[in-house]
């Protein structure tokens, strides 16, 4: 799917906005607070409804209404039209795909879409909620069975956490292991086969950036490896119990990253770290366009920041050679986008080629 237009009124500083859009490689390039980022989280709430920066949706309107719109024409791999919009009417969120009401995960599943952004440096130095949230996307996108499996997954741990948090016999609490332990184990068979399936094309972009290093990306399931879940919950209920609250499984799993052999937190520089991530984005995003034909939507926030000239072109080849559409933002022009990017200047929320 490619954004051919978007359309926006009373959002953030944009009062209204109609926006002719490259197919490929788009760059929106302005001074600080000049609404580069807005632009980029327009795109990113037609596409997942919600904003990166936060979801509180009433914060997204302008000064002068409680409202906003944002619209976007789109065409399908086959040349097909479509239109999206989400709107907030100052209490509700309305989605519409080629004019009918979806729901969030319809847009979700419509026009994949991901962010790379300054608060993403998350995923590399916090906990691992970050880590399996970034992986998780991925699994969304190309397992059929991932939604689903992790709703049984979801509804099993919160009935067993209920039953720990409101000291119910240990009975009643083994009760809801058998659907929490098969659920948990499908979900992280499915983490396993996506992970396996883009680790050689996450190493080779690291090396066609970083050029050093050999990376390995391995996934503790949330529980001691060598027993099933369901030996490893009966294990942990006493604890559980007095702790309130389920100890193992995959809502505990934890992706180590680790550049020859050792961990990179706090050992790679800010600049490594960016690459690192847009290397793990890119290989989703064509493990993805692979598997579904539908290559994901990339947005790039203050592209040049902590990148060297010559890491900037690395980054700025591998967008090019992208199958999807892209979108980036910069404070300047940036030279090694000059041939294959589609620049705008954005100047107090008004936008011109």
């Amino acid at each position: 799917m490619r954004i051919v237009q978007l359309k926006a009124e009373n959002f953030r500083r944009f009062e209204r906005l109609s926006l002719p859009l490259s197919s490929r490689l788009n760059l929106f390039v302005g001074e600080n607070a000049a609404g580069k980022t807005s632009l980029l989280e327009m795109l990113y709430c037609l596409n997942r409804a919600r904003s990166f920066r936060g979801n509180v949706m009433s914060e997204l309107a302008g000064p002068a209404s409680r409202q906003w719109t944002v619209f976007g024409a789109s065409e399908d791999h086959d040349g097909l039209p479509h239109t999206s919009g989400v709107q907030w009417n100052g209490d509700a969120l309305d989605i519409r795909v080629d004019r009918s009401a979806v729901r969030s995960m319809e847009l979700l599943r419509l026009c994949p879409t991901q962010i790379l952004e300054p608060g993403m440096h998350r995923v590399v130095l916090e906990g691992p909620t970050y880590r399996r949230s970034f992986i998780d996307w991925g699994v969304f996108h190309v397992e059929h069975s991932f939604l689903p499996t992790w709703r049984r997954y979801r509804r099993a741990l919160k009935q067993r956490n209920q039953l720990l948090r409101t000291r119910r016999s240990s009975n009643e609490v083994a009760a809801w292991e058998p659907e929490l332990a098969e659920s948990g184990e499908a979900l992280h068979a499915l983490r396993v086969r996506h992970l396996a399936s883009i680790a050689t094309a996450v190493n080779e972009r690291i090396r066609s950036f970083l050029d050093e290093g050999e990376w390995t990306f391995d996934l503790n399931p949330g529980w001691k490896a060598d027993v099933a879940l369901r030996e490893a919950l009966a294990q942990h209920r006493a604890r559980d119990q007095e702790l309130g609250t389920t100890s193992a499984g995959p809502h505990r799993a934890e992706l180590k990253i680790r550049a020859d052999a050792r961990s990179v937190r706090n050992r790679i520089s800010r600049g490594q770290q960016k690459l690192l991530l847009a290397a793990m984005l890119l290989a989703q995003c064509d493990e993805i366009a692979r598997s579904s034909g539908r290559a994901p939507i990339v947005l790039i926030d203050d592209f040049t920041a902590e990148l060297a000239p010559r890491f900037q072109a690395r980054l700025a080849d591998a967008l090019a050679g992208y199958a999807g559409q892209s979108f980036v933002t910069a404070f300047e022009p940036v030279p090694s986008l000059d041939a294959v990017a589609t620049m705008f200047h954005v100047e107090h929320g008004k936008v011109r080629r």
